[in-house]
């Protein structure tokens, strides 16, 4: 099973095993422009031409993405966050609707299950908050499963990535 491994950790490094893919969220990618080239010039790609390029082909051949945050304010660390953003080559420009809301519609047919590990203190507000945000992303990316674990620091988290 293949992993693409999205992190933000300070000053570390994960170690990759078997097929997994590992992207370091830092130093930060540039962010998302908002000018729908991915949909338009370049179907499936971002047309910024950095180390995030290839972000959503990684997710279209994983089976499991996993995304490790800092939680702050019930969201993803700003770094996470553009790479997130960076991942909207990942989909179509067309909308459906999922559940009464309107999503976009999928460029693949695959899917992944995705899993978030928050870690640092959080409070029971900031937990519903990213629970409900990790729920919306997994929509909006076609997943076919996804999972949300808090932790209170980085020891106890690597155990949960091997």
């Amino acid at each position: 099973m293949s992993r693409l491994i999205i992190y933000d950790i300070q000053n570390e490094t994960l170690t990759a095993k078997n097929d997994d893919i590992l992207f370091s969220a830092n130093p930060i990618v540039k962010p998302c422009m908002g000018c729908f080239g991915c949909w338009i010039k370049t179907p499936g790609r971002c047309v910024i031409s950095d180390r995030c390029s290839d972000i959503p082909s990684y997710i279209a051949k994983c089976d499991e993405v996993i995304l490790i945050s800092p939680v702050l304010f019930g969201s993803y660390s700003e770094s996470i966050k553009a790479v997130i953003d960076r991942s909207i080559p990942y989909v179509l420009p067309y909308f459906r609707i999922v559940g009464g809301e309107m999503h976009h519609k999928m460029r693949y047919k695959h899917s992944f299950k995705l899993k978030v590990l928050f870690y640092g203190e959080c409070d029971d507000e900031e937990r519903q908050i990213a629970e409900s945000l990790v729920h919306a992303n997994s929509i909006n990316f076609g997943a076919k499963s996804y999972e949300v674990k808090f932790f209170d620091g980085l020891e106890e988290l690597r155990s949960a990535i091997l």
